[in-house]
């Protein structure tokens, strides 16, 4: 069974995304908050991260953490789906998309724009893992 890690801190898109994931026999995780983020995906070892990018607490928490995940050797290897209505809050100038993938500045595997409808995610990480 794949292992998903999610991290938003909106408890009802995790909800959400959690049920249509475990109906789909996945293993789910989540935290709601930027805390000891690094430490808990080693602890749980997922085989793909989903991640929003804007926490109460930082606007951009999401991009710190995507950065962190990339220098971790233990866990740099884990894909990672930033799904976020950064683009829809505009807060942000322009718009964010999978052009904006870098391996210093983005490293994300996809970036997504939330509202995003369960069988398209579905889709989208079943082609991430590879299935």
């Amino acid at each position: 069974m794949k292992k998903i890690y999610i991290i938003d801190d909106d408890h009802d898109i995790v909800e959400a995304i959690s049920m249509v994931l475990k109906a789909n026999n996945f293993d789910v995780r989540s935290q709601y908050d930027n805390e000891n983020v690094v430490e808990n995906i080693s602890e749980y070892g997922p085989d793909l991260i989903i991640l929003d990018v804007i926490f109460p607490e930082d606007e951009t928490a999401g991009f710190k953490i995507a950065r962190d995940i990339s220098r971790n050797k233990e866990i740099s290897n884990i894909p990672v789906i930033m799904l976020s209505a950064v683009n829809e809050k505009g807060i942000y100038r322009g718009q964010f998309t999978d052009q904006d993938i870098d391996p210093s500045w983005l490293p994300v595997t996809q970036f997504i724009d939330k509202p995003v409808q369960p069988k398209e995610l579905l889709k989208i990480i079943d082609s991430t893992l590879g299935k």
